[in-house]
């Protein structure tokens, strides 16, 4: 097992979350970061699908006028 660290304040959060649901900070922390994890992958591997030749066609399909007013800052 390998340690981390995290600022004070991360990890105070954490501890109350963990509390409440009655489990260590370590095995929340685990389970958070496994998540993101998971997601970053699902990320990657729809990345690797997507093509520029594709967006650059999809994007020659918008149209080159200025935005409307309500759309402008």
């Amino acid at each position: 097992m390998k340690n981390i660290q995290l600022p004070d304040e991360v990890y105070q959060r954490a501890a109350e979350l963990a509390e409440i649901d009655h489990v260590s900070v370590d095995r929340l922390v685990a389970a958070l970061v496994n998540e993101r994890v998971g997601d970053w992958s699902k990320l990657q591997a729809r990345a690797a699908r997507g093509s520029v030749v594709k967006l650059k066609r999809v994007l020659s399909k918008v149209s080159d006028a200025p935005p409307e007013a309500m759309d402008r800052p």
